[in-house]
């Protein structure tokens, strides 16, 4: 039976601390020639998503553990508001969990009202 493992976490505003909901979040593998996807999951109304899977999405020779960034992006999948694809999380753990805070400049006017972030 594969191993599975588990990314949660929870996508607010920065400057509020208010959750957003409705955001796209995809998680990858890392890798010297290119980058596995391993799925997506949308925010919730609490801003908490959570996605698994499975060591089939991402082992290739000799890996055994994912080395796991992700990127956040507006309900439409089309605009990236955050990545950690600069922080790689390697040989991560079965699960891992993410706090992420996006800055109300880089959510826009509709993101950030919809997160109560602006009045």
């Amino acid at each position: 039976m594969p191993f599975r493992f588990r990314v949660s976490g929870r996508v607010t505003e920065q400057e509020t601390g208010t959750p957003i909901a409705g955001l796209l979040v995809r998680v990858f593998d890392s890798h010297w020639l290119h980058d596995d996807p391993l799925g997506e999951a949308r925010t919730h109304a609490d801003g908490h998503f959570e996605l698994q899977f499975t060591e089939v999405k991402f082992k290739v020779p000799f890996e055994v553990w994912p080395d796991l960034w992700l990127e956040v992006l507006d309900p439409s999948g089309e605009r990236i508001l955050n990545s950690t694809r600069h922080a790689v999380r390697k040989r991560a753990h079965v699960e891992e969990r993410y706090e992420i805070a996006i800055p109300r400049r880089s959510l826009g006017v509709d993101l950030a009202q919809a997160a109560g972030g602006l009045n």
